[in-house]
């Protein structure tokens, strides 16, 4: 069952990255590839086993004819949106003329839209030195191949494949958002990328806890009775320790980042006090470095969260999405209020109860929904996306949630996703502009100015949704049915 939903899952995602990016093309923006360049190392590296594969433009700005490179086993990549036999043979002559032949035994080539039914071999093999061999039908691949090469990987780096899939999906929004060219300012436009203004400086520092001593102290002094299942797991541990409770923080590579300052927010009781270094936003913003980015990115994921736990708002523990929780023990139903140019609400929370027994809880409501965060241009983007999610306690996903989900989601009109975005918006920019400490760290403001006469009107609408009965369909016995 897990097996065939991951597949599900990779299959559905694909076939979006794929639409998105042929409509990006269609729009005349085949630079798409170089967005993705980066995104698709690690699953290029787990379905080819390439550990030391890298992006060859980091080595040297604008590297001619191809992408990404592992000089280790001999493999490189060319990453395109362009599906023509012109394309192949220019990246073939390319690679052929600057003899990367003799670094690399094999070129493949990634289209990211659905390649054509078949190339000429006889057209390729004209290119060709006697030392080198290009195989149209093995060489030339697209996502779908990709695919089919995942179902042979392990169930969990499956599952790591599909996470990684779910942001180039992300990257692929936002860049057919952002570079859009159809529509003219200063028309309303539908899109959930929201600008981020960072700050100004990164705190970093050398961590100097011993694991096993953590580990040890957590079992006798808080109880625990699991074991570390990562390095953060142990940081936070030592911080609790020391009584510090902020999750504001990201570890890589025994190396502790915050955006406030580490001298004063607690941290320093686990690090190196004389390692601590200020950094400038730009070291991690702009780095060709893979790994500064990806800092940067979970460091903004982890103050968001620790900006919105005062506010009720809790992130997934596995997969990372945030949802609404009652703002008081009992509470049952939630609201919101919000302004556009006029004040209205959202209902973010709600319990409801079995129809053949209105004592019990047939399940739990809440609005939910993810962020990811992305740079265009010179601009950083949190790119929005809501739904729902539906527990049983609260807290564990109901066994209905995805039947329930899906009659939601039918619910919905595009203007309901418009309003959904437009709400959390808000609402992060005025937790933002109140949770004090990490009013410097992260604001979010309005990419584009929205038409929002009508959000009172809309919202209204989305609530009479939520509050339907027929939301929910029940069984005999209560419980909510398939």
């Amino acid at each position: 069952m897990r097996q065939l939903k991951l597949e599900n899952e990779l299959r559905d995602i694909v076939s979006r990255i794929i639409v998105q990016v042929e409509l990006a093309t269609a729009q005349g923006r085949t630079d798409i590839n170089l967005a993705l360049e980066d995104a698709f190392i690690p699953i290029l590296k787990s379905v080819f086993n390439l550990p030391h594969l890298i992006n060859l433009n980091r080595k040297q700005r604008n590297f001619p004819g191809i992408d990404l490179g592992d000089d280790h086993d001999r493999v490189a990549f060319q990453v395109t949106s362009t599906t023509t036999l012109e394309k192949v043979k220019f990246t073939i002559g390319q690679f052929i003329d600057r003899s990367y032949y003799n670094t690399f035994d094999e070129l493949y080539i990634l289209m990211l839209g659905k390649k054509q039914a078949s190339y000429s071999q006889n057209a390729v093999n004209s290119l060709l030195p006697a030392d080198f061999s290009f195989n149209c039908a093995k060489h030339i691949i697209d996502l779908s191949d990709i695919l089919r090469m995942i179902t042979g990987l392990r169930l969990a780096a499956q599952e790591r494949v599909l996470n990684e899939f779910k942001h180039i999906l992300g990257e692929v929004d936002a860049f057919v958002s952002i570079r859009s060219q159809t529509v003219e300012a200063p028309t309303a436009i539908t899109t959930n990328l929201q600008r981020l203004n960072l700050p100004e400086a990164v705190y970093v520092a050398e961590l100097t806890i011993d694991d096993k001593a953590v580990i040890a102290r957590a079992k006798a002094e808080l109880n625990y009775r699991g074991y570390a299942k990562s390095r953060r797991s142990v940081v936070k541990m030592a911080l609790l320790l020391n009584d510090i409770h902020t999750d504001a923080w990201v570890c890589h590579d025994n190396k502790l980042f915050s955006f406030s300052d580490i001298e004063t927010n607690g941290l320093v009781s686990i690090v190196d006090e004389g390692t601590i270094e200020r950094l400038d936003i730009s070291d991690l913003a702009d780095s060709d470095e893979l790994d500064n980015v990806n800092v940067l990115k979970q460091l903004l994921w982890a103050e968001t969260r620790q900006m919105l736990k005062p506010r009720d708002v809790r992130a997934h523990p596995k997969d990372g999405f945030f949802y609404f929780v009652p703002g008081e023990d009992g509470q049952e139903f939630r609201k919101e209020v919000w302004v556009g140019k006029v004040t209205a609400t959202r209902t973010v929370y709600k319990v409801w109860y079995q129809k053949k027994d209105p004592e019990k809880v047939a399940h739990h409501q809440h609005f939910s929904f993810e962020l990811t965060f992305t740079k265009l241009d010179d601009t950083w983007f949190a790119q929005i996306v809501p739904s729902w999610y539906y527990t049983y306690d609260g807290f564990k996903k109901s066994n209905w949630h995805d039947d329930l989900l899906s009659k939601q989601k039918r619910l919905e009109l595009n203007l309901s996703v418009r309003n959904a975005v437009r709400f959390i918006a808000h609402f992060l920019a005025n937790t933002a502009a109140e949770e004090g400490p990490w009013e410097a760290a992260l604001t979010f403001g309005a990419l584009l100015e929205f038409d929002v006469s009508d959000d009172a009107d809309d919202d209204v609408g989305d609530d009479e949704a939520f509050l339907n009965e027929d939301l929910v369909p029940f069984s005999a016995d209560g419980e909510a049915a398939a």
